[in-house]
């Protein structure tokens, strides 16, 4: 079964005991990760954080999210997830 949301896309999760107060609002879709435990699941960040996080779709509030569905992100969003690798070499840190 395909993935509900695309690569780009801006969504807001569900409020929850995990979501902290800090990191309300809107998040992006930055790839979407293969399906586990019978739940499809996504690598997001919040506009606020440096870091990123992994979701599952039902975590997603599809009534608040801007974007629902592939609205706007279109055939960029398979050029963006081929361009954007989840490592990025010259953003790894290693002490001495």
């Amino acid at each position: 079964m395909a993935h509900q949301y695309k690569v780009g896309e801006t969504v807001v999760l569900k409020d929850g005991p995990v979501r902290m107060a800090k990191s309300a609002g809107p998040c992006k879709i930055l790839a979407a990760l293969p399906e586990s435990q019978g739940s499809r699941q996504y690598r997001i960040r919040f506009e606020s954080e440096n870091f990123d996080r992994m979701v599952s779709e039902d975590d997603i509030d599809a009534s608040n999210s801007p974007l629902v569905g592939g609205a706007k992100s279109g055939s960029n969003s398979t050029s963006n997830k081929e361009k954007d690798p989840w490592l990025k070499a010259n953003s790894v840190r290693t002490g001495k």
